[in-house]
Parts: C-alpha cells; sequence; structure tokens
C-alpha cells in the first residue's frame, strides 16, 4: 500500500482501548462510530491539531458529564478537554469543508505507536514499590 492513499481513521475510547476503522471523505465521524456499535446522539466537533490532524469529538459532551477521555488528550498532547470516544483522521482540506481527509498508513503507525508507547509509561508510573525487607 503506498502513503499517497488516505483510508484510515482511530477511534480512540476512553479506557485507551482503540479501534483502526476504514474511512472516506465523505464519512462523517458519528456515522463512523455508528458503524463500531457505539451510540452518539449529538454532532461532532472538529479541531485541528496539526496541518495533517484533526480530532473529532462531542462538543457537548462534557455538559451532559461524559468522561474525559485522558488517553486521547495524552495521544495528542492536547490541553483541549477530549470527551467520550474521539474519532482521528487526516486534515480537513478548507477552513470550510465539512469533511476531512483520512490518516495515511504511516500517520497511523505513529499514532498507534505513540499511544502504546504512553501507555506503557503511564502504567509503569503506577508502579506501588515492594515493601524494603531490610
Amino acid at each position: 500500500m503506498t502513503t499517497d492513499t488516505k483510508p484510515f481513521a482511530l477511534i480512540v475510547h476512553n479506557d485507551g482501548s482503540f479501534v483502526l476503522a476504514d474511512w472516506t471523505p465523505s464519512t462523517e465521524p458519528h456515522e463512523l462510530l455508528s458503524r463500531e456499535g457505539i451510540h452518539q446522539t449529538a454532532r461532532m466537533g472538529s479541531q485541528r491539531i496539526d496541518d495533517t490532524l484533526t480530532v473529532w469529538s462531542d462538543d457537548n459532551a462534557l455538559w451532559d458529564d461524559v468522561q474525559v477521555n485522558r488517553s486521547a488528550q495524552r495521544l495528542l498532547n492536547t490541553p483541549h478537554t477530549l470527551c467520550g470516544p474521539v474519532v482521528l483522521t487526516g486534515a480537513i482540506p478548507h477552513t470550510c469543508a465539512a469533511f476531512a481527509d483520512g490518516l495515511t498508513q504511516d500517520q497511523v503507525l505513529q499514532l498507534i505507536e505513540r499511544h502504546l508507547t504512553t501507555k506503557r509509561v503511564l502504567m509503569r508510573s503506577l508502579h506501588i514499590p515492594a515493601q524494603r525487607t531490610r
């Protein structure tokens, strides 16, 4: 597969689990979540992370008492509050466009590696030392 095709989106859940999904630019994030069996009541708002990455999350989730997605916040290293499952896609080509490009294979692999590495580091930081015997 070439890196020029952009067929992927990455869904990151609150518990840190993730799903790699097929993406077409005409797909909307809430439709993707619905296909994956995740009920989404509202349309999702987008936040541009950089020139090649967009995160989609439920804009009303914070007010609806939905759990903050700390896994996604750590992965993206963003101060923005993200709630519920989030969808990561490629860039939105125009500022007024309703659709986003998909992620390339290279982008997806980098995100997954960063996610798993970050998670592993955090799990190590939660280690409780054993009692001293001497």
